[in-house]
């Protein structure tokens, strides 16, 4: 059952500022039902995401007038993205656990109403045999009696019947008080209901709009070549250096588990349907006027579109890039592996296992990222290949 103080939390968070975080109250534990513990977990969750997406705020406007801070104020801008997706995957996980409880909710108020329809057959049924037995009224009953013996046992008799009358009254007066107090919490989950989903909706506005930032946060450097260049350059090399990095640790890693290949074919890692597509194949293209070697396969698609594991394996990586902005990479097996960045969310955590098709995370535009895409790549012993080669294009 949702406890009042319960309810006015979930108002007071429906009401709270998009950019600010959300307010959040805790009642008594003492008070929560296991329900609420649930739901007050959500709660602890969006307070935690909020004061993270505030933070990432105060970064983005501490850094958005300096040009020399563009890569910081890029992840800054990733982060608010990240944690704004979080608290809308949270709310509406909150939403879902609502829903459970308004139909537990409709449920008890069932078993009620066929409670007190059983207590009312049960008492109609008793008049009734009294009606047939002759027993028309209570004083008849007693004034009936031809002694004082006779007499003594219809009073006690009758007072037996009063009592039980009573009780059954009082059942009915109580389970009808029930019912109300039910329906009108029920009504109180469904308005908490309907204004988490408006802020549902504030949360994906804000979403989209730092989604555009982020996309012209680069972009605006065109104007000036020579930091474009240098700001080029050092993604250049940041993502080299993690190549290095990232050659060498997951041969490591698959020497030391020795795993044996999952098997099967492999998956295209997005939805396919007319909103995505393939814009960069594995190989050399030209970027913004720059010519360069481009290792792997990039996929255009809205922001937050899930994310699929190719094939079943193990998460070994699930970090944030200054080049890859968020990014995954899973170990297949028999020295392949998967590799997938630029996403808004990553819902993939290191040692977890993952089968072919799980969402491990969001379609974004983080890291050195110039439209929302997935950024594709598949590895053998750490070194990167064309992707094509072994999960086929279905475009």
């Amino acid at each position: 059952m949702i406890s009042k103080q319960r309810l006015k939390c979930f108002a007071l968070f429906a009401a709270a500022s998009v950019g600010l975080g959300a307010l959040i109250c805790t009642a008594p534990s003492s008070a929560a039902s296991v329900n609420d513990a649930t739901v007050q977990s959500y709660e602890a969750q969006l307070a935690e995401l909020s004061d993270k997406q505030q933070l990432a705020q105060q970064k983005i406007q501490e850094t958005k007038d300096s040009i020399d801070s563009v890569m910081q104020y890029k992840q800054a801008l990733d982060e608010s993205i990240e944690y704004t997706a979080k608290k809308i995957m949270t709310a509406e996980s909150m939403i879902e656990e609502l829903k459970s409880q308004i139909e537990a909710k409709e449920k008890e108020i069932s078993e009620t109403e066929a409670k007190i329809e059983a207590q009312r057959d049960k008492f109609l049924k008793r008049m009734a045999a009294m009606q047939e037995d002759g027993n028309v009224t209570y004083l008849e009953l007693i004034l009936g009696s031809e002694d004082l013996t006779t007499f003594l046992t219809r009073v006690d008799y009758v007072n037996s019947m009063l009592e039980y009358d009573n009780k059954v009254i009082s059942e009915l007066r109580e389970s009808k008080e029930q019912i109300r107090q039910s329906e009108a919490e029920l009504e109180a989950s469904i308005k908490v209901q309907e204004d988490v989903l408006g802020q549902l909706e504030n949360d994906r506005s804000y979403y989209t709009t730092l989604s555009a930032e982020s996309e012209s946060s680069l972009s605006k450097l065109e104007s000036d070549e020579a930091a474009w260049k240098a700001e080029y350059d050092n993604y250049v090399a940041a993502e080299a250096e993690l190549n290095a990095q990232l050659e060498s640790y997951i041969a490591e890693v698959q020497k030391q588990s020795n795993r044996v290949y999952v098997g099967g074919e492999f998956m295209w890692p997005l939805p396919v349907n007319g909103s995505t597509g393939i814009s960069s194949h594995f190989g050399g293209r030209t970027l913004n006027g720059i010519y360069e070697y481009h290792p792997a396969t990039d996929i255009y698609a809205p922001t937050g579109t899930p994310i699929y594991a190719s094939n079943a394996g193990e998460v070994i990586v699930s970090e944030w890039h200054d080049s890859y902005g968020n990014y995954v990479v899973i170990d297949h097996g028999d020295g392949k592996a998967t590799l997938y960045a630029h996403m808004s969310i990553r819902s993939a955590t290191v040692g977890q296992t993952v089968s072919q098709g799980d969402v491990i995370g969001q379609v974004g535009n983080t890291g050195y990222s110039f439209g929302s895409h997935l950024h594709f790549e598949f590895r053998l012993n750490g070194e990167r290949v064309d992707p094509e080669q072994y999960v086929p294009s279905p475009y």
